[in-house]
């Protein structure tokens, strides 16, 4: 999608809020518990609920923990909509692609057992070029596929939700060196400030794989809810600078530190995740 970009991109977003729990099952667990109750509240006022999901390690760890969950059966899951913050633009059967974790971890037994319809299922686009072609492909070529990658997903965003709709929850996590969905650290995708720009294509990723796709920081700060999960010492400097960055207005060195939402913005944390906060 076409797009401006500026130093900083700004949006009235709510106070973020650090939440720190004592080791990475538990935190797992307590976020669990968080959407499924979060869920519920939405479908209680509206007739659908629309997430975006994250992978990682957290990310499917927090979705393998919801069939077993307690509350799970609060939540009418015919009327939840799955969509992704991120994801690697690859063929769609490949294995580190986000939404082929999450059905394996989660959603797929949803749907095979009817409780989630598939047409509630709203991956990326897949990148359909055959290896090689792939292979062969110029920046421009791949320039071009992911803006019509990105186009698409944001006109199936704008088909279900509306021009002015948004997610009700969107949950990323945060890399070691301050990323979140597929925004890094110094690269111009995170400085798009156009709200009309929902999702952007991101060609050379410094992480693997080089082509994605990405919510925009606008639409983020439009979702009602914006939850980061982080865990792991791994992820400890990160989180300190990204909050630092986050009281400072944001910093593009850390992209994370833009993350927030418009009625809720947390950072659920483990106790190694939280230990160089300041």
């Amino acid at each position: 999608m076409s797009s401006s970009v500026s130093s900083a991109p700004t949006a009235l977003a709510a106070p973020r809020t650090v939440v720190v729990y004592p080791d990475r099952v538990t935190l797992h667990q307590a976020v669990a518990s968080r959407l499924l109750l979060a869920l519920s509240d939405r479908l209680a006022v509206a007739d659908r609920a629309d997430i975006a999901l994250t992978g990682g390690r957290d990310g499917n760890a927090i979705l393998a923990a919801l069939p077993a969950h307690p509350l799970n059966p609060i939540v009418d899951w015919s009327r939840v909509h799955l969509w992704w913050g991120d994801e690697r633009f690859v063929a769609a059967d490949d294995p580190d692609r986000n939404a082929r974790q999450a059905r394996d971890a989660w959603f797929g037994a949803l749907v095979a057992s009817g409780l989630i319809p598939e047409s509630h299922v709203h991956e990326m686009p897949a990148d359909a070029r055959p290896a090689e072609e792939v292979a062969a492909a110029t920046d421009a070529e791949n320039d071009a596929i992911l803006a019509r990658a990105a186009t698409d997903y944001q006109a199936e965003i704008e088909r279900e939700l509306g021009p002015d709709g948004a997610f009700d929850v969107a949950m990323f996590g945060i890399g070691p060196d301050g990323h979140f969905a597929s925004l890094f650290p110094d690269h111009p995708e995170v400085l798009v400030d156009d709200p009309a720009a929902k999702v952007i294509g991101v060609n050379h990723s410094p992480k693997l794989p080089p082509l994605r796709v990405s919510l925009t920081v606008p639409f983020i700060h439009a979702c009602r809810a914006v939850w980061m999960i982080a865990s792991t010492p791994g992820k400890s400097d990160a989180v300190a600078a990204a909050l630092v960055g986050a009281a400072n207005g944001g910093d593009p060195h850390v992209p994370s530190s833009f993350a927030a939402g418009r009625d809720q913005s947390l950072w659920l944390l483990d106790a190694f995740a939280s230990a160089k906060r300041g």
